[in-house]
């Protein structure tokens, strides 16, 4: 395998907790397909594409809950909470190269960031600036020009459409929402 550059590696999870007590970490992702990463051997942990160590993967399984779907990933070599612990709650980046081709329509969060924002009835919003995660699922802050920025769940009831390659989501709004 050539150099491993920090271009070429991509934000995948940010990992929360340890889970179970032989050392596995509950990952979530960042991807809205997270079975795309349930074939990665390998990935890289750390706070930085920069400062990153890559770990093999012995293991990989979703799990479902009330706040969304999670990862939890048995990295070689972590075999107990405490090693689990001392990993701390690093993010997770994958080697480009390493993960399957998107399909159409997926896309990974990071690639939202300064897309811009309508209403379903084409009026403009803002641009999303950034993506909160919170217990039940994200939620996108929208920058809205001479205006307070706004957050609105990343939920169907309110995301119709998002198009990353023509730079567009398009939302639902409902009274309150914008406010």
């Amino acid at each position: 395998m050539g150099e491993l550059s920090s271009d070429n590696l991509l934000l995948v999870g940010r990992t929360v907790r340890t889970h179970g007590l032989k050392g596995e970490c509950k990952v979530v992702p960042e991807s809205d397909n997270p079975n795309r990463l349930l074939e990665l051997k390998r990935v890289w942990l750390g706070d930085t594409p920069q400062t990153v160590r890559p770990y093999d993967i012995e293991s990989t399984r979703l799990q479902n809950s009330k706040r969304g779907t999670t990862i939890l990933m048995q990295f070689a070599g972590i075999h107990t909470v405490s090693d689990a612990k001392a990993l701390g709650k690093p993010l997770v980046f994958a080697d480009l190269n390493d993960l399957p081709p998107l399909q159409p329509g997926e896309f990974f969060l990071h690639d939202l960031i300064g897309i811009e924002v309508v209403t379903d009835e084409g009026v403009p919003v803002g641009t999303l600036k950034d993506i909160w995660d919170t217990q039940s699922h994200p939620l996108y802050l929208i920058e809205r020009p001479g205006k307070k920025e706004a957050l609105v769940p990343a939920v169907p009831a309110f995301i119709v459409s998002t198009d990353v390659e023509r730079g567009r989501m398009v939302i639902r709004t409902v009274e309150g929402l914008l406010d």
